[in-house]
């Protein structure tokens, strides 16, 4: 989904009488992984105070950067909607409208053992029905042209925390009192929606995936629950980058080769994106590949290439030398997938923001960092000046120092 799709169906959730949500359902969890309670009802019959903080949650659950909190996800195993696969589970929820009790214990069971929370969090899910209104070529909404009705699940997973003790006011009493603790629930830390609205259409073959923590993902949750593949978090994925770069171009890693490796990255990206009309842009191996290729690199980095690209980037990879050699990154070791082998077997993609430089270029050493416009890297050069290399600058008239006007 693009971010206009995700924005079209985020603001369903503005208000109240817009929203159009038919039904409501929860499991409130323990840290015991024990249900407490379930609940399912109809949304409208719901106090319109209680209405609004349900919205913020929702809205929440959509909020973020493609690619980044939100990821969209295809099903391993697509052949297949028997309920016991993620992808046949969630279109039972959709097709049932939350109305069958026995598919959302099922759902709820699943989430319990797979969901990887220290404390007690609050399952959420509701099913709502939009009213898809036309546009025309220009981007005109037609409120009387409506194309189809998509009907979907939206789930949010919410913390539970205690509220902070302190003093209040009793009106019943009319006296001052300690406050007595709760649990209240947060917003949203795990989320999803089923099925994916892409091009504006119901897409039953994906599934839009949130996650507050762009660098922590719920593996066993993904794969297990809804079905879809484990992915590198964001941080890994850049840091992982960084690394397999250094590692591919060895000692061909000179100022000029890994600027044009990064420019032409960033063109990359550009071409994509005109081709895929704004989606997010990933890459996998061979479109990565010939991009190292595009950049002059030589026969035996491209060798390395083809060994390296696997073993860095294939999670059931990463995984396995964790489990051999221990901690292999501290946000890893410390994230919900810490215990968790990833099953399926599926070629990782790399989310194009997050290895390729789309705004500016840093140059950096232990004195100095330098930030350059992407679109105007053509200003630094690389010289030997007295025997030194250096990476050389022209002064320009709009030149400061520190927001001072210098002289060029």
């Amino acid at each position: 989904m693009i971010k206009s799709e995700i924005n079209e169906i985020k603001s369903l959730f503005d208000s109240i009488e817009e929203q159009g949500i038919y039904r409501l359902a929860g499991c409130y969890v323990n840290a015991e992984k024990q249900k407490v309670q379930t609940f399912n009802e109809k949304f409208y019959n719901l106090p319109e105070e209680e209405m609004h903080k349900y919205l913020e949650i929702f809205k929440k659950t959509l909020s973020g950067t493609p690619g980044k909190n939100l990821l969209d996800m295809s099903f391993i195993d697509q052949g297949t909607d028997d309920v016991s696969s993620g992808k046949g589970l969630l279109k039972k929820l959709v097709s049932s409208e939350l109305e069958d009790e026995s598919v959302l214990d099922g759902f709820f069971d699943k989430v319990i053992e797979n969901y990887n929370y220290v404390g007690n969090y609050l399952v959420l899910v509701i099913f709502q029905s939009y009213d898809v209104p036309g546009v025309t070529s220009d981007g005109i909404e037609l409120e009387d042209a409506s194309e189809e009705v998509y009907s979907f699940a939206l789930c949010s997973i919410c913390p539970m925390k205690l509220t902070k003790p302190g003093l209040g006011f009793d009106d019943d009493l009319g006296e001052i009192h300690t406050l007595k603790q709760l649990f209240a629930a947060e917003l949203p830390e795990t989320g999803f929606l089923y099925p994916a609205f892409n091009d504006r259409s119901s897409d039953d073959m994906e599934v839009l995936c949130y996650s507050k923590k762009a660098d922590v993902l719920q593996d066993a949750f993904l794969e297990k629950v809804l079905g879809v593949p484990t992915s590198l978090p964001a941080k890994q994925q850049k840091e992982g980058f960084t690394e397999f770069v250094s590692d591919v171009l060895g000692d061909e890693a000179d100022f000029d080769t890994v600027l044009t490796l990064q420019e032409n990255l960033k063109d990359t990206v550009k071409e994509i994106k005109a081709e895929s009309a704004g989606n997010a842009v990933y890459f996998d191996k061979d479109t990565m590949r010939g991009v190292f290729e595009k950049s002059g690199v030589s026969e035996d980095s491209l060798e390395k290439f083809d060994r390296k690209f696997d073993d860095q980037f294939d999670m059931e990879r990463i995984h396995s030398r964790k489990n051999e050699s221990g901690i292999i990154d501290e946000e890893l070791d410390n994230s919900p997938a810490r215990d968790y082998v990833p099953t399926a077997q599926v070629e990782e993609k790399l989310f194009a923001d997050n290895v390729a430089p789309t705004r500016s270029l840093e140059v950096r050493n232990k004195n100095m960092v330098l930030r350059v416009n992407s679109n105007h890297t053509d200003i630094l050069e690389a010289r030997v000046i007295d025997g030194r290399k250096c990476i050389v600058i022209e002064v320009t008239d709009d030149l400061t120092v520190n927001g001072v006007p210098v002289e060029g």
